[in-house]
């Protein structure tokens, strides 16, 4: 089978496979079916990501020590494995700021926390909210 299609279809003109403005063409991707819109929010995703996955990361002990700063705790208390219910939030917003914005992996972060890889993924979902608390108030 071979393509040609669409030219074809015009009958033979090879116009309409390139269209006359800039402003009518659309972004294409051979990885990617679909129009130009969704490819470009594809491409954007696929862009962010690796970005994050890239960018320099900020070191897990200090993530810990910001939030215990600023939740005023100690560092030793959100590695606890505590059950408490301020401790718990401290960690859970830890886990989310290095899984989420800083890219860690969950393995690593469990290790500093002395959870289980599960549990820091259960905890940066939790973690997204209370950052969002506490965006509103401007503590972290």
């Amino acid at each position: 089978m071979q393509g040609g299609g669409l030219v074809r279809s015009a009958g033979g003109d090879t116009s309409v496979l390139s269209p006359k403005r800039k402003e009518d063409r659309e972004l294409s991707d051979q990885r990617v079916l679909g129009s130009g819109g969704f490819v470009g929010a594809v491409l954007q995703e696929s862009e962010r990501l690796l970005e994050k996955k890239y960018k320099p990361k900020r070191p897990i002990e200090e993530l810990i020590e910001v939030v215990a700063g600023r939740l005023d705790l100690k560092p030793k208390l959100i590695c606890s494995g505590s059950r408490q219910q301020k401790i718990a939030e401290a960690r859970a917003l830890v886990a989310y700021l290095a899984v989420e914005e800083t890219g860690h992996s969950a393995a690593e972060v469990a290790r500093h926390l002395g959870v289980r890889r599960v549990n820091v993924l259960r905890s940066a979902k939790k973690g997204r909210k209370i950052g969002n608390k506490f965006d509103d108030k401007r503590t972290v």
